[in-house]
């Protein structure tokens, strides 16, 4: 029998006695391989979410499940569940959703933060029937759109930890007809207490027969639209499960993990790479505090809470790693980490040389989708990681980079090295989407080798190993007069320069290049920045003259979503909004009174408000703003 260097077979940690399974490891493509002679349900505890979290309660139901730290940094816990309180609070929850459903599908939405009940919730919803995470900071609008797609009939929120949506439950309420309870976690308000309310159902067992085929819905979760409403992806029972069970191969797969989780529920890696992946694996998972990473508290005081609790693996975004690693003093000695894996978008290389040298312990980047389950590439944990990749695809999937057609229809696929559209396969490959006219979108036409793929919609690379290389999406790509501008040119640039945090490169406007590219950036702590300056630097250091950035703003803070990336619409509209204006003073002499900007259905629309003008000024705003990448009108409504 093959052996590695360490005595284990390739691919597994072998276990052994009543109920017990393989855990996964992979340090190499040959554990990869391995795993891959297996079948993917022999390697998985359950076939469900529910099933998973039954098997870890059964293996040691006395064992710390769940511990929730107070908010601001602390590292003092506001909140610990065993196995045995993590099962009997998630059937109880199960029943309560059933009998709340009343005879029809049951559809759970929780717009809770990073809270333990959040998790309870998701798992027992997931038995009743399915469940919608959602972000608690959407307008109300949007919620209101989400949870008549889903039809949900239960709704659980909060207004114990600041605004949310929970301020315009009653107004959201009235325009979803299917819903019929709602609950709030530590909330004096009108509504019943989701904890309390738990006891007046059985947590012993299922009241119902539940659902246990791996193939069927079990989650509509949000992907994209913060500022639009998010596609809904369609993600399935077994798919969860294995990509959990994937998770724990990539990050850590042992019993005695202690699972850091400072992202949102309503993002696949902190729903199901950190919070399903320890539930299905019979490890602790420590919230961070209910806000996540974006409590400044959980960044300053990381390191504490690190050694505090003997976390050993995370994912943050290199976001949350740059602030990190910017924040002085020598806090971090005596951690355990074992695993700091980032997603969510590209590690700048320097920050990825940096990080091991001052922390001791390696960024590994992983990348996947929601529309994947999670993660489809990853870095071996046998060898240092390769910067700047993505690293190798995830047991049972397939990643490559293709040339598509307008159409979404597959062309060829690119020889190893060249880039391309990234598209993947594999069985955690998601139905697709609530709404079925986004199918085409994602699911490729004509797709390779028979199989089912999906398209990522980022550009990059595989290389003659088989290591991934993500070179950014497609729609970020700066296109100056015909040349493609890759906008990590600028950012790893201006990145490495010590007195930058963040950066990030868009499009400006311009009439007769098409886009010029631009770079925001926001100051390293203690520190200032000179444009001029960095301007300069950019000028010796990047080779591609025309990728040089025309201008650079400083911002007091970057844009970021709520899960802590850099949020590049934001910019565009930043950009769009100071090209609008920019031609408006020069063509009537004055700046608009409003800029309104619809961003939603591909190529923006811009409506100038510029009252008090002459019909021919306008026209002639009007014209000039024709030039521009996007269409264009004028109110001039109180025209002279």
């Amino acid at each position: 029998m093959t052996v590695t260097k360490s005595g284990r077979s390739p691919g597994w940690i072998e276990e052994v006695g009543p109920g017990r399974f393989p855990r996964g490891v992979i340090e190499g493509l040959i554990d990869i391989e391995a795993i891959e002679s297996h079948h993917p349900d022999d390697a998985m505890p359950g076939r469900t979410a529910y099933e998973c979290l039954v098997r870890s309660a059964a293996l040691d139901p006395g064992k710390t499940a769940v511990i929730a730290l107070e908010a601001g940094g602390s590292t003092r816990v506001a909140q610990r569940l065993t196995y045995a309180d993590y099962l009997s609070q998630a059937t109880a929850a199960a029943n309560m959703f059933r009998s709340a459903a009343a005879g029809i599908p049951s559809n759970v939405a929780i717009i809770l933060p990073i809270l333990p009940e959040a998790l309870v919730a998701a798992w027992g919803a997931c038995a009743a029937g399915t469940v919608t995470p959602i972000n608690p900071h959407l307008e109300p609008a949007l919620i209101t759109s989400i949870l008549n797609a889903t039809r949900a009939t239960v709704l659980i929120t909060t207004r114990a930890h600041g605004r949310s949506a929970a301020d315009h439950i009653a107004a959201i309420r009235a325009k979803v007809p299917t819903l019929r309870m709602i609950y709030t976690v530590g909330d004096d308000g009108p509504f019943p207490d989701f904890l309390a309310s738990l006891a007046d159902h059985s947590a012993e067992a299922l009241t119902f027969s539940p659902c246990t085929d791996r193939g069927a819905e079990a989650m509509y979760l949000p992907t994209g639209g913060t500022t639009a409403a998010p596609k809904l992806a369609r993600l399935t029972h077994g798919g969860m499960a294995l990509s959990a069970w994937i998770a724990g191969a990539v990050m850590g797969a042992a019993a005695d993990e202690v699972i850091g989780l400072g992202m949102p529920l309503f993002h696949v890696g902190g729903m199901l790479m950190l919070g399903l992946r320890g539930a299905a694996l019979g490890q602790t998972v420590l919230l961070l505090s209910p806000a996540g990473f974006r409590d400044r508290g959980v960044v300053e005081n990381f390191w504490n809470i690190a050694r505090a609790h003997g976390m050993t693996s995370l994912i943050a975004t290199p976001t949350s790693a740059a602030a990190l690693h910017a924040a002085e003093g020598e806090d971090h000695r005596g951690h355990v980490i074992r695993t700091f894996s980032s997603g969510g978008s590209t590690v700048p290389m320097e920050l990825g040389r940096a990080f091991p040298q001052r922390f001791g312990v390696e960024i590994r980047e992983v990348w996947g989708s929601t529309e994947f389950h999670g993660f489809l590439g990853c870095q071996p944990n046998g060898v240092p990681p390769l910067i700047g990749s993505v690293g190798l695809r995830t047991p049972w999937h397939r990643i490559k980079a293709v040339e598509l057609d307008a159409d979404n229809r597959f062309v060829r696929e690119m020889p190893a090295g060249e880039q391309g559209v990234i598209i993947g396969a594999g069985p955690c490959l998601a139905l697709g989407y609530v709404d079925p006219s986004l199918d085409d979108q994602f699911f490729v036409k004509d797709g390779p080798d028979g199989l089912q793929w999906g398209s990522s919609g980022d550009l990059g690379r595989v290389d003659a190993d088989g290591y991934v290389w993500i070179d950014g999406r497609a729609k970020d790509v700066i296109i100056r007069g015909g040349h493609n501008i890759d906008p990590a040119l600028i950012e790893e640039v201006l990145a490495a320069h010590p007195d930058v945090l963040f950066a990030a490169a868009v499009g400006y406007p311009d009439r007769s290049k098409g886009e010029l590219p631009v770079a925001y950036i926001e100051a390293a702590p203690g520190r200032t920045c000179d444009v001029e300056t960095l301007l300069a630097h950019c000028r010796s250091t990047i080779q591609e003259r025309a990728a040089c950035p025309v201008a650079i703003f400083a911002l007091d803070s970057m844009p970021l979503t709520p899960v802590g990336k850099i949020f590049k619409p934001a910019l565009r509209e930043r950009a769009l909004r100071h090209a609008v204006t920019a031609a408006s003073r020069t063509i009537i002499g004055k700046d608009p009174d409003a800029i309104l900007i619809d961003a939603t259905k591909g190529r923006p629309h811009v409506i100038v408000r510029v009252p008090n003008v002459s019909e021919a000024e306008a026209m002639a705003l009007k014209t000039a703003l024709d030039g521009f990448s996007f269409t264009a009108a004028v109110d001039a409504s109180s025209t002279l």
